[in-house]
C-alpha cells in the first residue's frame, strides 16, 4: 500500500508495519496524525484510518476516507467535491465557518446544517432552496429535515444530501407510477360505471363527472410518468461519468482545469499531460489522449468533441443542441483529498506486489493420510490470500494443475514461482521436472538451469517434440516396469514402504498448452496417457494456457484437480474454467491476482513473484527497490552439489558454431541419438532447397555457396540470367545456385524458351543448387541427389518432396527442416553463413562515374569500357530517340557515326539500338541467350564486330 509522508512524499508500506518503523526509516518522527486522529507508534498499516492513499502530518488534517455517515456533497459549483459534515452540534455553511466553501455568491453564513439531517436558512442574501422529486422549496428559519438524494441549492453551489446508512426505504421519495395498461383497466371500469349510472338514472351530468376524475388522475400519472420514475438526478460532477468522449472545456485556463478536475474524478480515470496532475496518481484507470482538452476563449472546439462545456456560461453542447449545465469545478486540494478517499476504498487486503521472499516459510504439516510425516508431499507457497499463505499441494490438491490466464495475468511467473518453489523444498532425487515452454524459453527459461530438470522444449525447438514425446513414453514405460519390479501397486505406496528408496517423481510443466496440437498431433494423447496414470506413476502434470476453452480435452480435464485462474479474457473463458465469470472480472492492473479452484473449496489470492530476497516494509516511492535473486536461482544454489538428473530426451541444440568445412549443417538422427555433418555430394545430383516463402531457403543458399568455393548465383536480372545459363556450361562452375528457381523460369522464358527444359539440360553439366517453393517441379525430386524441406509444407507436399510422414507438420522456422537423401531422412538444422561474392559470369551493366576517358559506355559479360574508332560506324535501328541518342553519344566522343535502319552486308562495326528479341531476329542478327532484352533500358545496345556480338550500354547526354 502507498501513503504519504508530508516532507518526505509517497512511501510504499507493507500491511501490519507499525507506524514507528514507517516514521524511523523515512525519518519523519512528528508526522503522527492522519486526517483528525493522533495515531500511536503501535498503530499497523492497513488499519484505518492507517490505510491506501492517507496523509500521515505533524498536525490534523482532512480525513483520508469518505464519510461512513450522513454528510451534505457539494456536487456542482465553484468549489464543487466538498464534502460537509455535521459530527456533534450544528455546521455553518457558507464563505466562512469550520468548512468554508470558496464561492462567491454564498453568503459568510448561509445556512446550517444540524447533526440529524435538518437545514434551515441564516438569512442569506439569495436564499437556500431544497429540491426533492423535481419539486422546490425554498427554506426559511424552520428546520427542515433532508431526505437522501435531496439538493440543497445555495449562492452558486448545489449540494447532495448522502446517507450511506440509509435503506432502500428511506430513500423511496414516492410510489413508483401505474403502468399504462393498469390506469387504462380503471379508465375502462369507471366510463362503465358511468354509463350505467347514466342509463338508469337519466342523469348524465353526474356520469360524466364520475368518469372525469379519473381521467385527471390518469393524465397526472402519465405526466409524471413522461419526466420520468421519481429518484435521484445527476447533477454537475455526477453527470460528468455519462458523458460522450470527448470532452472539450471552453474557459479560461484556471476555471478550465477545475472543470477538468471534475470530469476526471466522475469518471475516476486519470488525464493525459499536460492536463495531468499529481493527485491523480491515486486514480486507477487513465484517460487516452485527446479525451479531454481545455479550449481558450475565443477558439472554437474541435470538431471531434462529442460533448462541449461551456465553463464559464454553465452551457452543455451535445448532439447539436445546447443545454444548461450545472458548473462542477473542483479545486486542486479537494481533487487531492476526494482521490485519496478513492484509493482507501480499493480492497487492501492483498498486495499488489508480492514476492515468494516476502511469505512466511511453510510450517512442518502432518500428512493427513496418516502414519507418517509430509516430507514427502510435494507442497510449494505459491501467495497470499485473505487468510493468509496459499499452498498447493501436488497430493492432496493433484495430482495435476491447470493455470490459465490472458496475456499480462502473470500466468509465467506464477509457473516460475511453482516450479523454483517445489524446487527449493525437494532436491533432484526427490523431483525431476520436465519443461515445456512454448514462449521460447520466456516463460520457464529462469528455471532451465535448476538441476531438477530433465528436459526442456521451448517452441525454437519444434523438431524436438518428437524426442521429447518419445522421451516421455519412455519414461511412462520405465515407471510401470520399476513399480512392477518394486511389487508396489502406486508410488505413494512405495515412498512409504520403510527403507524403501523410490526413485524421484516426475513433474511435467506445460506452458502454452493449446500449442501443443500445431506442434506434434500426438501430444495430446500421450499426455492424456500420462494424466491418467500419473497419480501412480509418481508424475505430475502443470498445464498452462492462454485460452483455456478446448484447450484441454475431456481426457485430461477428467483428472486435473486443481484449477488456478488468473484474469480471463472474456465470461466465457471463465466459465469454462471455474462455472462462473469471476475470473473475468479480476484486475487487469495487478498482475498475478488469482482464483485457486481445489477439492477444499475456492479462494482468491495474489501469486509470488519468483524472487528469493523480501523487499524492504517501507520505501519512499520512486526509489529503487533493491534486487533479488531468482528464486530459481537460490534452488540451484541449494542443491548445487546434489547429482544432476537424468535427460529424459536427447538434448535437440546443434553444435555451437559455423557447419564444418565442407558441410551445409548437421543432420540430426533422434531415433539414433546421434548428429552428424550434413554433406551434399553434386555427383548424386543436384542439391534441392524446399519451403514457403520465409522459411529459410536463402539462408541455405548461402551455407551452399559458402561450402562450395567458386560457386556462382544466377542474377535476378532476366537478361543477366539468361546470359549467365549460356555461359555456365563452358565456364563449369563449382555449383550454379539459383534462387526462386521458379520465379527465375517464369522471368527467363520470354528470353529463353524452355527454361525449364534448360535447367534440367545443364544439371548434367554443371551441378545446381535450387531454391524453390512447394508446388514447382517436384521432377526434381527424384533427381535430387539431396533435397532440404524446410518447415512449413502440408502433407501432401511433403509427400511429393520425399518427406517421411513422421516427420511432418513442423511450422517455418530458418534453418530446421528435413534432409531427404536416398537413404533416408532426418532432421537437419543448416547455420547461417556468410558466403563470400563467388563467381561472377555476367556482371551488370552500368556505367561508372569512373569511367575511363574516352570510353562511350561499357560492353561485354566482363562490363569492360566500351572504345569505338572515329570513322566506320553504323548505328541501326528505326528513327526515334533511341538511335539519336546513340548517334549522339558516338558524336560527343568523336566518331563520325552513319545511321542506318538495316545491318549492311559485311559491315564491320555497328551499334544495334532498341535490342529486343524481336527487333534482333528482323535484323537477321544470330544472337545468344541473354544478348537482347525485351525491355532495354535507355541506352542499352548491341555492339556488333564482323558479325559477333556483345552487349552494351552507352553513357548518357547532357
Amino acid at each position: 500500500m502507498v501513503v504519504t509522508v508530508e516532507g518526505v512524499g509517497d512511501v510504499e508500506v507493507a500491511p501490519g508495519t507499525p507506524l514507528d518503523a514507517i516514521l524511523a526509516a523515512v525519518r519523519a518522527p512528528a508526522a503522527v496524525w492522519c486526517g483528525g486522529v493522533r495515531l500511536d507508534g503501535a498503530h499497523r498499516a492497513g488499519r484505518p484510518p492507517l490505510v491506501a492513499g492517507a496523509l500521515l502530518a505533524p498536525g490534523p488534517g482532512p480525513a483520508p476516507s469518505p464519510p461512513a455517515g450522513p454528510h451534505l456533497r457539494v456536487v456542482a459549483g465553484p468549489d464543487a467535491g466538498a464534502t460537509l459534515v455535521a459530527h456533534d452540534g450544528a455546521l455553518v455553511v457558507g464563505r466562512d465557518g469550520a468548512a468554508p466553501l470558496a464561492d462567491p455568491a454564498l453568503s459568510r453564513r448561509h445556512l446550517v446544517l444540524g447533526a440529524d439531517g435538518r437545514v434551515r436558512d441564516l438569512g442569506s442574501r439569495n436564499g437556500t432552496v431544497r429540491e426533492r422529486d423535481g419539486r422546490s422549496r425554498r427554506l426559511g428559519r424552520v428546520p427542515r429535515r433532508l431526505r437522501p438524494g435531496d439538493l440543497v441549492r445555495a449562492g452558486g453551489s448545489v449540494l447532495r444530501w448522502v446517507d450511506p446508512t440509509a435503506t432502500d426505504d428511506a430513500t423511496a421519495g414516492t410510489a413508483a407510477p401505474a403502468r399504462p395498461a393498469t390506469m387504462l383497466a380503471g379508465l375502462a371500469g369507471a366510463a362503465a360505471g358511468a354509463v350505467a349510472l347514466g342509463a338508469a338514472t337519466g342523469r348524465w351530468v353526474i356520469a360524466v363527472a364520475m368518469v372525469g376524475a379519473p381521467v385527471a388522475v390518469a393524465v397526472a400519472a402519465l405526466a409524471r410518468r413522461r419526466r420520468g420514475p421519481a429518484g435521484v438526478a445527476p447533477v454537475g460532477i455526477e453527470a460528468l461519468a455519462a458523458l460522450p468522449l470527448p470532452i472539450a472545456v471552453e474557459g479560461t485556463p484556471e476555471r478550465a482545469r477545475a472543470v477538468v478536475r471534475a470530469i476526471v474524478l466522475a469518471r475516476g480515470a486519470a488525464a493525459p499531460p499536460p492536463l495531468h496532475e499529481g493527485w491523480m496518481r491515486w486514480l486507477e484507470d487513465r484517460l487516452h489522449d485527446g479525451d479531454v482538452r481545455i479550449v481558450p476563449p475565443g477558439v472554437d472546439a474541435p470538431s471531434e468533441a462529442a460533448t462541449v462545456l461551456d465553463a464559464g456560461r454553465g452551457l452543455m453542447r451535445r448532439d447539436g443542441r445546447t443545454v444548461p449545465w450545472e458548473l462542477a469545478a473542483v479545486a486542486e486540494r479537494t481533487a487531492d483529498v476526494l482521490a485519496r478517499a478513492r484509493a482507501s476504498q480499493q480492497p487492501a487486503d492483498l498486495p499488489t506486489v508480492l514476492r515468494w521472499a516476502d511469505l512466511p516459510p511453510p510450517p512442518h504439516r502432518a500428512d493427513p493420510d496418516g502414519g507418517r510425516a509430509a516430507g514427502r508431499r510435494l507442497v510449494a507457497r505459491l501467495g497470499v490470500d485473505a487468510d493468509g499463505p496459499v499452498d498447493l499441494d501436488l497430493d492432496g490438491d493433484g495430482p495435476h494443475v491447470l493455470v490459465a490466464g490472458t496475456t499480462g495475468a502473470g500466468k509465467s511467473a506464477l509457473l516460475e514461482t511453482l516450479v523454483s518453489a517445489l524446487a527449493h523444498a525437494h532436491g533432484p532425487d526427490r523431483l525431476g521436472i520436465a519443461l515445456v515452454d512454448l514462449k521460447a524459453g520466456a516463460g520457464l527459461g529462469g528455471c532451465a538451469a535448476l538441476p531438477h530438470v530433465r528436459g526442456l522444449l521451448t517452441d525454437l525447438e519444434r523438431a524436438s517434440a518428437r524426442r521429447a514425446l518419445l522421451g516421455l513414453a519412455c519414461e511412462l514405460r520405465e515407471r510401470k516396469r520399476a513399480l512392477s519390479s518394486a511389487g508396489v501397486a502406486s508410488w505413494r505406496e512405495w515412498e512409504d514402504r520403510p527403507g524403501a528408496a523410490a526413485p524421484a517423481r516426475l513433474l511435467v510443466v506445460v506452458d502454452e498448452f493449446q500449442e501443443l496440437a500445431a506442434l506434434d498431433p500426438g501430444f495430446l494423447p500421450e499426455l492424456a496417457r500420462l494424466a491418467a496414470q500419473g497419480r501412480a506413476l509418481g508424475m505430475h502434470l502443470v498445464l498452462a494456457t492462454q485460452r483455456p476453452a478446448g484447450a484441454v480435452s475431456p481426457a485430461i480435464r477428467a483428472n486435473v484437480a486443481t484449477v488456478i485462474a488468473l484474469r480471463a479474457a472474456s465470461a466465457s473463458e471463465s466459465q469454462d474454467l471455474l462455472g462462473d465469470a469471476e475470473a473475468a472480472a479480476l484486475p487487469a492492473a495487478v498482475p498475478g491476482r488469482a482464483i485457486v479452484d481445489s477439492p477444499h473449496g475456492r479462494t482468491t489470492m495474489q501469486a509470488a513473484l519468483p524472487l528469493a530476497d523480501p523487499r524492504p516494509p517501507v520505501r519512499p516511492l520512486g526509489e529503487p527497490v533493491p534486487p533479488s535473486r531468482p528464486l530459481a536461482a537460490a534452488a540451484a544454489a541449494r542443491w548445487a552439489s546434489a547429482e544432476a538428473a537424468a535427460p529424459l530426451w536427447l538434448a535437440p541444440d546443434p553444435p555451437d558454431g559455423p557447419a564444418p568445412a565442407g558441410a551445409l549443417g548437421w543432420l540430426d538422427l533422434p531415433e539414433q541419438r546421434s548428429r552428424r555433418p550434413l554433406a551434399w555430394d553434386p555427383r548424386a545430383g543436384p542439391l534441392v532447397v524446399v519451403g514457403p516463402r520465409g522459411s529459410g531457403r536463402s539462408g541455405v543458399l548461402d551455407a551452399a555457396a559458402a561450402a562450395m568455393p567458386g560457386a556462382a548465383r544466377l542474377p535476378a536480372d532476366p537478361r543477366e540470367a539468361a546470359r549467365t545459363l549460356a555461359l555456365a556450361a563452358a565456364a563449369r562452375p563449382t555449383a550454379l545456385l539459383i534462387d526462386d528457381a521458379d520465379i527465375a523460369c517464369t522471368t527467363l522464358e520470354p528470353l529463353l524458351r524452355g527454361a525449364a527444359q534448360a535447367l534440367e539440360d545443364l544439371a548434367r553439366l554443371v551441378p545446381l543448387v535450387l531454391a524453390c517453393g512447394p508446388g514447382w517441379g517436384t521432377r526434381w525430386a527424384s533427381r535430387s541427389g539431396l533435397t532440404v524441406a524446410l518447415g512449413g509444407l502440408d502433407r501432401v507436399e511433403a509427400a511429393l518432396w520425399g518427406v517421411p510422414p513422421a516427420l511432418v507438420g513442423r511450422p517455418p522456422e530458418p534453418g530446421r527442416g528435413v534432409a531427404v537423401t536416398a537413404a533416408g531422412a532426418g532432421e537437419c538444422w543448416i547455420p547461417r553463413a556468410r558466403a563470400g561474392p563467388g563467381r561472377v559470369l555476367v556482371r551488370p551493366l552500368r556505367c561508372p562515374a569512373d569511367l575511363a576517358a574516352g570510353a562511350i559506355g561499357v560492353v561485354g559479360d566482363e562490363a569492360r569500357a566500351l572504345m569505338l574508332p572515329r570513322g566506320g560506324l553504323r548505328v541501326v535501328g528505326p528513327p526515334g530517340r533511341a538511335r539519336d541518342h546513340a548517334v549522339r553519344v558516338l558524336a560527343e566522343a568523336g566518331a563520325e557515326p552513319e545511321a542506318a535502319t538495316r545491318v549492311a552486308p559485311g559491315a564491320g562495326l555497328v551499334v544495334v539500338v532498341e535490342p529486343t528479341p524481336m527487333h534482333v531476329r528482323e535484323l537477321g542478327i544470330a544472337a545468344t541467350p541473354g544478348l537482347a532484352d525485351p525491355s532495354p533500358p535507355p541506352g542499352r545496345v548491341l555492339v556488333g564486330r564482323d558479325g559477333v556480338y556483345e552487349a552494351a550500354q552507352l553513357r548518357s547526354v547532357a
